[in-house]
């Protein structure tokens, strides 16, 4: 009897984590083709339309880019009560500062995945869909996003996951979500914790002398980085 087929998980890493492999994204020959389909031509995207609001500039993102995101950050994050949008806290920009750490290398497979995920002409080869993401009802945007998700081909269930935890990560990063999460932030720095003497002033000391006061340590002063 056949056992089930198990499909390994792939992981995505972001700046700061240790990447195993050379490639930010694994994927194979027919991945890296969709890949340049989305890439920095942007082959049948060019009627994206930057949203209003965008606060720019970018570093990384061109604002079609930027406007992927934050249609896609508007479905993944939909509206909850004491959370604000990802418009209000400036969401593309975090994004952008984030795609800003990585290696040059993984910055523009994001942008290809962004650019093919967006692509019209992808979108209907592979689910149907003859429109931009950006230029599609929200149904059908919730459409695209579980057709990658549950897709066959690697890169792009690959990529779905690697776009969310981009916008999940700078997101719930922002200090302006701390609060309906319950996260106090982090804790306080810059200063020396003064540690509980061994032995309180007046008392005797295990040679039998009295214990010397306890000397008083200013707290020291943050360290100032160019």
């Amino acid at each position: 009897m056949l056992g089930r087929r198990r499909y390994r998980r792939e992981r995505i890493f972001l700046p700061g984590e240790t990447e195993g492999r050379r490639s930010f994204l694994k994927y194979g020959l027919a991945g890296a083709a969709l890949l340049a389909v989305g890439g920095g031509t942007w082959l049948g995207t060019r009627r994206t339309r930057p949203a209003a609001g965008l606060a720019g500039p970018f570093t990384v993102l061109s604002p079609e880019e930027a406007t992927v995101f934050l249609e896609l950050s508007d479905r993944i994050l939909p509206p909850r009560p004491g959370f604000p949008a990802p418009l209000e806290i400036d969401l593309p920009r975090r994004i952008d500062g984030l795609l800003g750490l990585m290696p040059v290398e993984g910055q523009k497979e994001v942008k290809q995945l962004v650019g093919l995920f967006e692509n019209a002409l992808a979108g209907f080869l592979l689910d149907g869909q003859w429109r931009t993401f950006t230029d599609s009802s929200h149904e059908q945007q919730d459409a695209r996003i579980r057709a990658w998700q549950m897709s066959r081909l690697k890169v792009r269930r690959t990529g779905y996951r690697a776009l969310k935890k981009i916008v999940c990560s700078c997101y719930y990063g922002a200090p302006e979500t701390w609060a309906a999460i319950g996260y106090p932030g982090p804790p306080p720095t810059g200063g020396m914790v003064e540690r509980e003497p061994r032995y309180a002033p007046g008392t005797i000391t295990e040679g039998g002398a009295p214990a010397p006061l306890a000397p008083t340590v200013p707290p020291m002063s943050p360290e100032v980085k160019p």
